[in-house]
């Protein structure tokens, strides 16, 4: 801001002493005098193009490398497909939070209007839950339980960023997404490791954005479950945490996630 103050007054100061010159000319140095002013004019249009350089500069600046950041929170709708057993489940609701930075691999905008990029998110949490009816035998009732899913990861992969126009940026990514995915199910704890894959679509304006992801991931689950066999109200001794908790067959789900969020790019 400091150096665009100082060619700007130095601009206008050039204006006034051509205005000055060219008034207290005599009529017989009229010659001379118009190279003087054609070398002053040279000199407003030097500075003038600085100007717009250092504006452009500073545009560029604030569009690329100050809204590199971005923080995102979202809606997430889900669906859970056993590959063992069969079936689906529809999420009830969810929330996804992401938080990274895009590391643009050239300085230069391509076409002047184009960057490619690495986006790292150094944090990416999904949550989503919902509901399965089931028929109890002994009381021939029927009843609900809640299914909790949960991915805690990162997220790393290409993205293409369009800035168009001003401050207006259009984005697209693909990222691969390796997670911890813990999955509570039938009264058993599902976990696992899960590389999933994002792809999505996101538009900014200054620091506001808002975007749409495609997620998706298949994983082999470890299951645990409680067994209440080991705990008897007649023995006094304390069971261990090996008897209580027992493994049960591996399963394997498919995770389909499709989320809405809005974010701040910073």
């Amino acid at each position: 801001m400091k150096h665009k103050l100082l060619i700007l007054s130095l601009s206008v100061m050039a204006v006034f002493a051509v205005s000055f010159r060219a008034a207290a000319q005599e009529p017989g140095q009229s010659d001379d005098k118009a190279g003087e002013v054609d070398s002053l004019q040279a000199v407003v249009n030097s500075l003038n193009a600085r100007v717009q350089s250092a504006e452009q500069a500073e545009l560029d600046r604030a569009i690329w490398k100050n809204r590199s950041k971005y923080f995102n929170i979202g809606y997430v709708n889900q669906k859970l497909t056993d590959k063992t057993y069969g079936g689906e489940l529809k999420s009830d609701f969810g929330v996804s939070l992401s938080w990274g930075k895009t590391y643009y691999l050239h300085k230069k905008p391509l076409f002047n209007m184009m960057k490619i990029g690495l986006d790292w998110s150094w944090l990416d949490i999904n949550y989503a839950k919902s509901s399965l009816e089931d028929f109890d035998f002994e009381t021939n009732e029927t009843f609900t339980s809640d299914i909790h899913q949960a991915e805690f990861g990162m997220q790393f992969g290409p993205s293409v960023t369009v800035n168009p126009v001003h401050h207006l940026k259009v984005g697209a990514y693909f990222r691969v997404t390796p997670s911890y995915s813990l999955l509570y199910l039938d009264e058993t704890v599902h976990h696992h490791f899960v590389a999933f894959c994002n792809a999505g679509l996101t538009v900014a304006w200054k620091v506001v954005s808002v975007g749409a992801e495609w997620r998706w991931g298949t994983a082999k689950y470890d299951g645990m479950t409680f067994d209440e066999s080991e705990l008897d109200e007649d023995d006094m001794s304390d069971p261990s945490v090996d008897d209580v908790l027992k493994n049960v067959p591996d399963r394997k789900f498919k995770t389909s996630s499709f989320r809405i969020y809005f974010g701040f790019r910073f």
